[in-house]
């Protein structure tokens, strides 16, 4: 039993380094690879200091990192507590702990959010402000993505 363990052992090495030496395809020499096009300039998303959700919301957030163009914070929301107009880039929350929150869509727009702990969700760049209308605690983790847009 060892030595036929052994020999299918050497057999598949064998195999392996052999296998392993095969050429790629040589490319012909009139062949030229070709050259990448040229990366578009485009602008990232401009927000106002003022309307920045870190600086809007400085009183309810923790953060947690802010690098490679994503700032990513813990926001705790206490019943009662409002956060003012601010600019959301493109942007991902995930609900840590749930409640009920009234969302002021452009200032104007309102909408009524029952956030069951463990959602999430992903959202392009908006403008809102919030307050909790509920009786618990609200804890989102929340990352800001602030990438090159057209």
């Amino acid at each position: 039993m060892k030595q036929l363990l052994r020999f299918a052992l050497c057999t598949a090495l064998v195999l392996a380094v052999f296998g392993c030496k095969e050429s790629a395809p040589a490319t012909p020499a009139d062949q030229s690879t070709p050259e990448a096009p040229e990366t578009p300039k485009v602008a990232s998303l401009e927000i106002d200091p003022l309307t920045d959700p870190l600086v809007v919301g400085k009183d309810y957030i923790q953060m947690f990192s802010d690098t490679l163009g994503v700032q990513m914070y813990l926001m705790t929301m206490k019943p009662g507590d409002s956060v003012g107009l601010h600019v959301h880039p493109d942007h991902t929350v995930y609900v840590l702990e749930g409640g009920k929150l009234m969302l002021y869509l452009d200032g104007t727009e309102t909408m009524e959010m029952e956030l069951p702990t463990g959602a999430g969700f992903v959202s392009g760049p908006l403008t809102d402000a919030a307050t909790n209308i509920g009786d618990t605690e609200i804890q989102l983790i929340i990352s800001e993505i602030y990438r090159p847009r057209e």
